[in-house]
């Protein structure tokens, strides 16, 4: 990812968590992230726009979505299931295994869409999130069996 596309995603992730007291994540924090082997990044466009992005870590046959976010204009419109199911697919075409990911309690969007795509519940971080007021959240910790080998 060059320096404008990680702009671009933090912007999309400034706007998408607007409302919500996560703390922002700077260009130079996804440039970073970026330095390291596996991430990958999916972007979703609508009329050539992006809405939104899942940004992705591979380690050997299981992955974790590190952030995952869609403009508040664009929620309820389908667009968040869109980009999950193609980011499973994905790697489920890449011999993923397993896909993890942790979300903060109050993200109710969130956690029903996770629930939605069959991600179960596995544990939770206790004050796991802190956020730009002070505060803490918890972190409810959710996998997801991509490749099953029985």
């Amino acid at each position: 990812m060059n320096v404008e596309a990680c702009a671009l995603i933090s912007e999309l992730h400034s706007k998408a968590f607007s409302k919500l007291s996560e703390n922002e994540w700077t260009p130079d924090a996804f440039k970073e992230m970026f330095t390291i082997i596996g991430t990958m990044c999916y972007l979703i466009k609508r009329d050539e726009q992006p809405i939104g992005f899942a940004l992705i870590r591979k380690v050997t046959d299981e992955a974790e979505i590190i952030t995952f976010c869609i403009l508040p204009n664009e929620c309820k419109n389908g667009y968040a299931t869109i980009l999950l199911e193609w980011v499973i697919k994905d790697l489920q075409r890449q011999s993923i295994k397993w896909l993890f990911l942790e979300v903060s309690e109050y993200n109710v969007a969130a956690l029903g869409l996770y629930k939605k795509c069959s991600f179960d519940i596995i544990g939770r971080r206790t004050g796991y999130y802190h956020n730009k007021h002070g505060g803490n959240s918890d972190a409810i910790v959710m996998n997801r069996v991509l490749n099953d080998e029985k």
